[in-house]
């Protein structure tokens, strides 16, 4: 049996009984390096479960029925799922694993071998699961996955692994900012042994930046508490938003803060929670906003109606710039739905992002019918087109 190490840190928030986002940081035993992974015999048919989901679109007159993104969506974990706005470039947190089964199994443990070999699922992509300070035989952990596509006609290609990749970390939760100049501004979270869950970001770049040209957000973004799934806005030439998932230490909720920089990113406001009408929870997260031509639009997931759901609120006087947390009651976009055949079930959908048109992605979760002790629930990339 393969040697682990596992690391101190392990935390993960729910989605009803599955996991929208998994952050951990760890080390993990389970046989040598190499290529795809092939799961052993008797795991659920994922691709029969995903065949027969039916996320529940119920802004129906203005969405179209959910379709699987496939590809890009793969047998891996697919989390952390963003689009840009000219819906040419998809990303995603990726780790080859059922990372939620894996940290349910193992929460609250102490340093064991284990075999993890039974946990992996999906392509490698070329992730280095091998070099650690440890001297572990593998490291499980997440990189950003990027998929493209040469115009929104066409199907975007399979995930390769992008220049946000490293040994041993966690990296996820990318969202880029288009610049007028074809250059983006791109903000990640990222979990170190010395950074845990840190927003860090990269200014002037272009898509698919490598991970050297990031460097932590200013002070004071970055706190003794968990952030992660930033989105950040332009709302004039000056002025920027940024909206991020807290989670505090010792807290088991989720909340949408946001920070303002009214000098092009130099200073920020101290982290506030958004009030009236968002934050009613249990958990709400993965904030994203979104400007229609006439309207700006808050998109986030919540439980606040049982499993974790797709809403939106329209801000209530078009001023973001002087009166940011203004926001009107939310209405529910997406519901996780039904798996239609029994051969699963939705356990819940969330981090919503638009594209310039209004097409919807976002993520979904699944459990099986028949899960075995490493391989119950999955997650992947959904798209309800615009009508």
């Amino acid at each position: 049996m393969d040697k682990q190490c596992r690391r101190g840190i392990l935390q993960y928030f729910h989605v009803s009984a599955m996991a929208l986002t998994v952050l951990l940081t760890g080390c993990l035993g389970g046989g040598k390096g190499g290529g795809d992974t092939t799961p052993p015999p008797g795991r659920p048919d994922w691709a029969h479960i995903k065949a027969h989901a039916r996320p529940q679109v119920v802004l129906a007159n203005e969405f179209q029925d959910a379709v699987l993104l496939k590809p890009p969506s793969s047998p891996a974990w697919e989390d952390g799922v963003f689009i840009s706005r000219d819906g040419l470039h998809l990303y995603a947190f990726y780790s080859p694993a059922d990372v939620y089964q894996y940290s349910v199994n193992t929460a609250g443990g102490t340093s064991t071998c284990v075999d993890i070999t039974p946990y992996l699922r999906g392509s490698l992509l070329g992730m280095d699961l091998q070099t650690n300070p440890w001297g572990c035989d593998r490291v499980l952990h997440s990189d950003i996955a990027h998929a493209t596509r040469g115009t929104t006609s066409q199907a975007f290609g399979t995930w390769q692994l992008s220049g946000m990749s490293a040994p041993v970390t966690w990296e996820g939760g990318f969202q880029a900012l288009e610049n007028g100049d074809g250059t983006i501004d791109a903000v990640l979270s990222r979990s170190t042994d010395k950074r845990k869950n840190d927003l860090y970001w990269a200014r002037g770049v272009s898509h698919n930046p490598p991970l050297s040209a990031f460097t932590p957000m200013p002070d004071p973004v970055n706190s003794t508490a968990q952030e992660d799934n930033p989105h950040l806005e332009r709302l004039d030439n000056n002025t920027l938003v940024l909206l991020f998932d807290n989670h505090g230490q010792n807290d088991p909720t989720t909340t949408i803060k946001y920070t303002m920089s009214h000098d092009n990113g130099a200073r920020w406001s101290p982290p506030a929670e958004l009030g009236t009408n968002i934050n009613t929870g249990p958990h709400d997260l993965t904030g994203h906003l979104y400007f229609d031509g006439n309207n700006w639009w808050l998109y986030f997931a919540s439980e606040r109606d049982g499993a974790l759901a797709i809403y939106r609120s329209l801000h209530q006087s078009g001023d973001l710039i002087n009166d940011f947390d203004h926001w009107g009651s939310a209405q529910i976009v997406i519901a996780p739905g039904t798996v239609d055949d029994g051969s699963g079930f939705m356990s819940g959908v969330g981090e919503p992002s638009l594209t310039s048109r209004g097409d919807l992605v976002f993520a979904a979760v699944y459990g099986a019918s028949n899960p075995t002790d490493h391989d119950a629930s999955d997650i992947d990339v959904w798209m309800a087109a615009r009508r």
